[in-house]
């Protein structure tokens, strides 16, 4: 697909006005605010939570049924044009980046979480030793940060009439955030980058980003609903997984009166025997995700296949080969996903070299004409601003205490982390993953001494809080906000106006949501519905990934040793290099090669391993439909899989409502979670 070029000098567009802007910092506000709360302190099912949060797509619903239907009915003059939803849309979905897994939810803690730790001696004295800067820390003294006051009411909550020390927040947030800032730019300036190659160049198939757009589609000309709201299929589709979903909600609410119709299989009891034992349990028991079925369908069958068949064919390897065996356990698996990663990321570049010499050019001011057609910003601006991000973000390890081969190191794999990601969500549509980076398996795998505690630990704050961060990337949101905007209107104009828009609502999601987090942590000490057993607010935040990250590995490097591995890391990296080269080869030599290189890829994560059915269950559809009712049966069952997709979006975004009312109320209440946590 090519094409013309366009006047990149055009004024800008009208879809940029205050009614876009009002109602997309409405809804980031919205998201800001209410996740912490709703997150931690509920311990309610995430408010985002996915590549297809439920928050924007319940919002949006709402805005585009009760609000913009009526309008067109009645008054179409003032109704919100698509560009205008469009706009507010990419601002609702870039604020998803910010408050949960995309980085507060690890951030947030930072600042005080290592002197959780330092009431052991060993650990207070080598995180002393580190001499690590002062303004990292919301403490008033590092040595005695265990006893500060900014430190046990985090994780205690204030007294009554007790006043929250803000003033103690306002360096670190500053300190840490300025990493951040080097990463939102480099973040922001890749979508630039990217968008145009994945989507024009090659095609990726972008299911989610599809569907947003359906969301916002204008109805026909004296209508009051677009083609998918107007479609019956649509609604008992959504209709009916509503009902399904919300009848298991019920149930706890009233059990005696209301059953809950099952979505799930278990089978672990009936095959609780030899030779059953060993197999995997993500095949003995399952529960049906409808977004992820109904993404499926979207998803050309090749992909689907992939991923699904991938992990099954694994999983009965593992299986009949004994999962004990070095080359099939689950550390080893996760070692050839990092070779696999490494190939991926190869081939990825490999196939947009024509693209980046496009890049190269601008950047140095030798670009051709149509060079910049589709860019939201021009290429020599989007290149000098990720060297801008990613040189910041070295300089910052450096500042703090880095070596430059390690802090290079870091960087190169946040950015392989979020860059995979955004790939394989752009082919496959999985809303929920996370693409594992595990560099510290390489770590490991040299000399202790190579690295010191200190390196250590940046090294641990750099890996769950960016690494694991692309559990809901920027990079990720940033691209399907610019495709959504592109869709509903393509001027340049649009284009130009868009970029400013969603920094600014960045900047305003990250301080409103450093706000509403640090009101939760010290206003409440446990969770109102607790299913840990920590009693904490965000455990995984506050004590579980500190202390593998920022207490356990450098503990082991100061002592010159890690847990031994009963095989070779490099050798299982080789095994994830070659079989990954081998399976590009394939794909990219015969249009008839069945197994895409993303099954092997994602084949070790347990986001895969939990979903497979699902995506089983999509796929087959498809293939069925095509069989025996062609293409015209597809195109006419499309809006049912779309309403299975809004559906279930809708059933956990009215049922977070329900909740998050009644422990406002403070009324008794149950936790249900629809998603994948």
């Amino acid at each position: 697909m090519h094409e013309e070029p366009r006047d990149l000098t055009a004024p800008p567009s009208r879809y940029i006005t205050w009614r876009s802007i009002g109602l997309g910092l409405l809804l980031a506000l919205g998201i800001a605010v209410l996740t912490p709360y709703n997150d931690y302190v509920i311990n309610n099912s995430f408010l985002v939570g996915s590549y297809f949060p439920p928050i924007v797509t319940l919002a949006m619903f709402a805005v585009v049924l009760l609000v913009n239907g009526p309008l067109y009915k009645f008054a179409p003059r003032f109704a919100l044009a698509p560009g205008e939803l469009a706009v507010a849309l990419a601002m609702g979905l870039i604020a998803c980046s910010i408050p949960s897994q995309g980085l507060f939810r690890q951030l947030i803690p930072l600042p005080v979480a290592p002197f959780y730790f330092t009431d052991k001696a060993d650990y207070h004295e080598l995180f002393k030793a580190m001499k690590l800067p002062n303004w990292l820390w919301a403490v008033s003294n590092p040595d005695t940060g265990s006893r500060d006051r900014a430190f046990t009411a985090f994780y205690a909550r204030l007294l009554p009439g007790e006043k929250l020390p803000w003033g103690a927040w306002v360096r670190p947030l500053l300190g840490w955030g300025s990493f951040a800032a080097m990463f939102f730019t480099a973040m922001f300036s890749l979508a630039c980058i990217l968008r145009f190659q994945w989507t024009v160049n090659e095609r990726l198939a972008f299911p989610i980003a599809q569907l947003q757009s359906m969301l916002i589609a204008p109805p026909r000309k004296g209508r009051a609903f677009n083609d998918l709201f107007s479609s019956r299929p649509f609604w008992i589709g959504l209709v009916l997984v509503f009902v399904v979903q919300s009848s298991s909600v019920l149930n706890l609410y009233f059990p005696s009166t209301i059953p809950a119709i099952p979505y799930s299989y278990d089978l672990k009891k009936v095959l609780a025997d030899q030779p059953w034992t060993d197999l995997s349990d993500a095949l003995k028991a399952n529960t049906i995700y409808f977004t992820l079925l109904g993404l499926a369908f979207f998803t050309p069958t090749k992909v689907s296949f992939s991923l699904w068949g991938t992990a099954v064919g694994v999983a009965l390897l593992r299986w009949t080969f004994d999962p004990s065996k070095s080359i099939v356990s689950d550390a080893a698996m996760i070692d050839q996903a990092l070779g696999a990663s490494f190939a991926f990321m190869f081939g990825v570049l490999w196939i947009g070299r024509h693209h980046w010499m496009v890049i190269l050019r601008a950047l140095f001011g030798a670009s051709r004409p149509g060079d910049a057609r589709g860019a939201f910003v021009s290429y020599r601006l989007a290149a000098i601003a990720f060297i801008v991000g990613v040189g910041g973000m070295t300089i910052w390890l450096l500042v703090v205490g880095c070596s430059f081969w390690l802090a290079a190191g870091i960087v190169l794999m946040i950015l392989m982390a979020h860059v995979i990601t955004a790939r394989v969500v752009a082919e496959t549509g999985l809303a929920f993953l996370r693409v594992a980076i595990p560099f510290d398996t390489m770590l490991k795998a040299l000399p202790a001494t190579l690295i010191t505690p200190k390196e250590a630990f940046l090294y641990g704050v750099s890996h769950y809080t960016y690494m694991q961060s692309a559990r809901e990337s920027q990079l990720v949101f940033a691209i399907h906000a610019l495709n959504v905007v592109d869709s509903a209107e393509d001027t340049p104009g649009t284009r130009r106006a868009t970029m400013p828009v969603l920094i600014g609502t960045l900047v305003v999601t990250f301080f409103a949501c450093a706000a509403a987090s640090l009101w939760c942590y010290y206003g409440y000490a446990s969770p109102l519905f607790d299913d840990s057993t920590s009693g904490l607010l965000n455990q995984y935040g506050l004590s579980t990934w500190p202390k593998a990250f920022l207490v356990d590995f450098p503990q082991n490097v100061e002592r010159g040793f890690h847990t031994a591995r009963p095989y070779s890391v490099w050798y299982q990296l080789l095994i994830g290099i070659g079989v990954m080269t081998f399976l590009q080869a394939m794909t990219w030599r015969f249009a008839a090669w069945p197994l895409l290189p993303v099954g092997y890829l994602m084949c070790s994560s347990w986001y895969v391993a939990g979903v497979w059915f699902s995506l089983f269950l999509g796929w087959l559809s498809k293939v069925v439909i095509l069989r025996f009712g062609g293409a015209s049966l597809y195109n006419n069952l499309k809006p049912f899989f779309v309403g299975l997709i809004f559906g279930e979006a809708l059933a956990v975004g009215f049922w977070l409502i329900v909740t998050f009312v009644l422990a406002l109320s403070g009324q008794s209440f149950f936790v249900v979670r629809f998603m994948p946590q």
